[in-house]
């Protein structure tokens, strides 16, 4: 069975310190774990801007795989437990159309 790979999305400012923050707590995990790290700047225009409008009074704010799954502050252990949890669920593929004979 294919373990899931894990995608995080740091929605972050560069002149907000809370980011700072948050974004060395996920590189702490990232040294435990591997998964892939994007960070967007809200205030640019790599992020789209249905994320810069929703978290403009937000960031630090964190996505796995596409779903949101915290802000503010990152807990270290809580973010290691939801990436394992996420790795250790299957992958789940469509069914395949059976072709007549």
């Amino acid at each position: 069975m294919a373990s899931r790979l894990v995608q995080l999305t740091l929605f972050s400012s560069s002149t907000c310190s809370l980011c700072t923050t948050a974004k060395e707590a996920i590189l702490r995990v990232q040294k435990k774990t591997p998964f892939s790290l994007s960070v967007l700047d809200i205030h640019r225009e790599e992020c789209p801007k249905e994320f810069a409008d929703k978290y403009i009074f937000d960031v630090p704010v964190l996505h796995m795989n596409g779903q949101f799954l915290m802000q503010h502050r990152i807990q270290e252990e809580v973010l290691l437990q939801a990436i394992e949890k996420c790795r250790a669920t299957p992958i789940l593929h469509p069914p395949q159309e059976e072709k007549p004979f």
